[in-house]
């Protein structure tokens, strides 16, 4: 275990906000608490390096979802999963390529936190854009193993810096990473130094202020302590980007993560009351699901998950 200090303002006074339940193992409890010079939400104390591997082989599956493939699904659940997950790829896809002017030949995109390679291997073999011009980073080797031979694209085991010095990218991905990562400034520092002068980084997070995260408080799934270590507004992921030159352009929901969140977060809430996950409790998971996509119609801070574009400052 570890304690940290705030990435932003490099505060080490933290003021309590919840108390959070692993989502597998509800009996270990984790401290959220909240920087008060700069507002960011965080984990504190934490596992360190050396000990979080083992928290991403929780479970009933034996593996985190989005490592999860084929030959690991036991269940319809899992199965259920995973279709869901390949139907959304066109979209995400779409959104991660929005307002790209190069042609797909020339396109070059790296991923950071590529699991098994779905997003790279729908770019390459629908997207039309060439293998070598694409690269992963996954640490989890087993997802790594599986999203090379699937994209065959070059996929990084040990981080950003083990990339050759020259490779630069016009696009430059983080779905749901950069909540995971300890080195939050220095991946961010090497991001920006081999993003091209007009490159977009695309960074999908779960919104803190959201709907679901109000109503569900320290059963919201996304929180999935001790795996997410940092939870980012739009404020403070802009105050975290800044020094490094690059800030946020555009901001859009991404709709898609709302029925997964009050599905997960309702089995939370059922299991901390003690009850079964039944037809009532299923049937009000697609009720705040629905209510959810129509707050984040209504306003963008309501969303389950954002997606920001950033850029180079200047």
């Amino acid at each position: 275990m570890e304690t940290s200090s705030c990435p932003i303002c490099g505060s080490r006074d933290f003021e309590p906000v919840l108390e959070l339940p692993d989502r597998f193992e509800r009996s270990a409890r984790w401290q959220l608490v909240r920087s008060p010079s700069c507002g960011l939400l965080m984990l504190n104390p934490r596992p360190c390096v050396a000990e979080i591997h083992d928290y991403y082989h929780e479970g009933p599956a034996g593996s985190y979802d989005p490592h999860l493939h084929e030959a690991l699904a036991r269940s319809a659940r899992d199965r259920f999963y995973l279709s869901v997950r390949r139907l959304l790829l066109h979209r995400k896809a779409a959104l991660v390529l929005r307002g790209e002017k190069k042609a797909a030949e020339a396109l070059r995109v790296l991923e950071i936190g590529c699991s098994t390679g779905d997003l790279l291997n729908h770019l390459h073999r629908k997207k039309g854009i060439p293998a070598e011009n694409l690269a992963g980073v996954e640490t989890d080797g087993g997802a790594a193993d599986i999203a090379e031979s699937r994209s065959g694209a070059a996929i990084y085991r040990s981080g950003i810096d083990a990339l050759e010095k020259e490779m630069r990218f016009d696009r430059i991905v983080f779905w749901h990473t950069l909540e995971h990562l300890y080195d939050l400034n220095g991946v961010l520092a090497a991001t920006a130094g081999r993003l091209e002068g007009n490159g977009v980084v695309v960074v999908a997070l779960p919104n803190p202020e959201s709907r679901d995260a109000r109503r569900y408080r320290e059963n919201w799934v996304a929180w999935d302590a001790p795996r997410h270590l940092w939870h980012f507004t739009p404020a403070t992921l802009a105050e975290l980007l800044k020094p490094h030159g690059l800030e946020i352009f555009v901001t859009v929901p991404w709709m898609a993560d709302t029925l997964y969140t009050c599905w997960y977060s309702e089995k939370l809430t059922a299991a901390a009351r003690g009850r079964r996950f039944g037809l009532k409790e299923m049937t009000g998971a697609l009720l705040q699901s629905a209510l959810g996509i129509a707050a984040a119609v209504s306003g963008l801070r309501h969303a389950s998950s954002l997606v920001y574009f950033i850029g180079k400052n200047g």
